[in-house]
């Protein structure tokens, strides 16, 4: 865990000659535990698609990191994106929320947008919610690809692997 220090609090004062004691404002310094980061974000580049493979946690602990990595993922202008959660372990509301932000920051940018989930910890909320449909639900990269490409699913260009797991 890192660590701040939190530098304010209050303690009680009776001043000479006043009845009961009076709260005043003063500072005090004490160590704060932030918690850790539990989800990280590789990035790799292929003709204009940008593939962002997140590992770990998607909660309230770690959303807003999330955001800003896919957010720079957006940055360079990329044909498409095409976010891999194959490798998450929990999955919560933010992490849809998260989502449906950059999606709708890719399609500002003119970007395709495509999602790689197999495992039910993501499917589930994401089926639930109603929104695999419009992020482009996908079960493998490959068809991620062919989605965000217009080709057909399992399509590999000059025998490139799009992502290895």
């Amino acid at each position: 865990m890192s660590a701040a220090t939190c530098r304010t609090g209050y303690h009680r004062v009776t001043a000479p000659g006043e009845p009961g004691p009076r709260v005043r404002r003063s500072v005090v310094e004490q160590d704060v535990h932030l918690p850790p980061v539990n989800v990280g974000v590789a990035v790799a580049r292929r003709r204009g698609v940008v593939f962002a493979d997140v590992r770990g946690e998607v909660d309230t602990d770690s959303y807003r990191h999330l955001r800003q990595e896919l957010f720079s993922c957006l940055g360079g202008g990329p044909a498409a994106l095409v976010v891999d959660l194959r490798h998450v372990d929990f999955f919560g509301s933010l992490g849809i929320a998260v989502l449906m932000e950059v999606h709708e920051r890719a399609t500002e940018l003119g970007a395709a947008f495509a999602l790689v989930a197999e495992h039910r910890t993501v499917v589930e909320p994401i089926r639930i919610t109603e929104v695999g449909e419009l992020l482009g639900l996908c079960s493998t990269v490959e068809e991620a690809v062919a989605r965000v490409e217009g080709g057909p699913a399992g399509a590999e260009a000059d025998g490139f692997s799009w992502w290895s797991s």
